[in-house]
């Protein structure tokens, strides 16, 4: 994400997507009574035309709601035209306004929570973009990894190779159909780096390969016992991955879950989850690690969204650790057993979950 313009006077951010976490971002930021301004088609009357032509125009509107599926590319905000062109008589009227890939909009808050100030600013840092592999000799699938989780691009099955075929003859024919796979993905989404894992060896065939066709690209391999989408599975849990992308809001909520669940064993005072009990600690300045799901930031009452709000600034501004995790991921369905918000404390507290 680019910001294009701050006036903190305004209360206002202009910001221009990149990529699709950005759009997963602004759906946890833009919220029903914010003003959105961005360029837009509309259908209008036009002078001396007998019917409606579709135009781009700058608009702006009061948010009614906002609308994002993972991995669509789109987000819609939903609301009423506050601010057009006067000749057009569009004021009052309901309308959508589609962001994607590429779009600039400018969002006025009369309040912007710090925490979510900081947070633009650090996705306006460049990003680390990783393709995970997983083959073996009967299939393959290659995924990347975003904040809002894991987007599988492709699987494919190889097929068996009868009593002819030899196994310098499989290995090449497979290193050659996944190396050019790689190579198009690594150029289709600017990829900065590749980690490929298989059983056995067909790993360092590919990895090898890679290496020769992908110069600025860094190329890692690991051991999985299977290939597909169980492999990558598998391949999210090893160490290497969670050294490559421990920043990414799905690889750290998964640690932070599991680890949250330790302590719910041995040390359950050294927990909070709920907004009440998480409010208090965050209030003690307690808490270390906070998790919280990202459709409570949405679809929470006004009064709620304030309360969590203060509870990232509180843990922000105090040094603990922030994550929002997405409804979508494996990390967001445990999430949601615990109301969708937890922390890990640095000290205990004198509650019992």
């Amino acid at each position: 994400m680019k910001i294009v313009e701050f006036d903190e006077r305004r209360g206002s951010v202009k910001v221009r997507v990149e990529d699709e976490d950005d759009l997963w971002l602004l759906r946890s930021i833009v919220v029903k009574g914010d003003v959105v301004y961005a360029r837009t088609l509309r259908d209008v009357k036009v002078d001396g035309s007998r019917g409606k032509r579709r135009i781009p125009l700058y608009l702006g509107i009061k948010v009614k709601s906002v609308e994002f599926q993972a991995f669509t590319g789109r987000l819609r905000i939903r609301g009423v035209i506050i601010d057009g062109p006067e000749e057009y008589g569009l004021k009052g009227s309901h309308h959508t306004i589609t962001l994607d890939i590429g779009s600039e909009v400018e969002i006025v808050k009369s309040e912007w929570s710090r925490y979510f100030i900081r947070r633009l600013l650090r996705g306006a840092r460049k990003k680390y973009k990783v393709l995970l592999v997983a083959l073996d000799y009967d299939e393959c699938s290659l995924a990347l990894l975003y904040e809002q989780g894991v987007r599988y691009l492709l699987d494919k099955e190889f097929p068996s190779v009868g009593k002819g075929g030899g196994r310098s003859s499989i290995n090449e024919s497979i290193v050659n159909a996944v190396v050019k796979l790689i190579k198009e993905i690594v150029e289709r989404f600017g990829v900065n780096a590749v980690v490929i894992a298989s059983p056995a060896f067909l790993k360092d065939d590919v990895a090898s390969a890679v290496r020769g066709v992908l110069r600025g690209v860094k190329v890692f391999t690991d051991s999985v016992s299977i290939g597909g989408r169980a492999g990558i599975s598998e391949l999210l849990r090893r160490d290497l991955v969670k050294s490559i992308v421990s920043k990414l809001s799905s690889i750290k909520a998964e640690e932070v879950l599991n680890e949250f669940m330790r302590y719910v064993v041995k040390n359950p005072k050294r927990v909070a989850y709920g907004i009440d009990e998480v409010e208090k600690a965050a209030e003690y300045g307690a808490i270390a690690e906070l998790l919280v799901l990202d459709e409570l930031l949405y679809k929470s009452a006004p009064e709620v969204r304030e309360r969590l709000e203060r509870i990232l600034d509180l843990v922000d501004g105090r040094g603990g650790e922030v994550t929002i995790v997405s409804k979508e991921s494996p990390a967001g369905l445990k999430l949601k057993g615990f109301s969708g918000i937890i922390a890990i404390l640095r000290f205990e507290l004198g509650h019992s979950t």
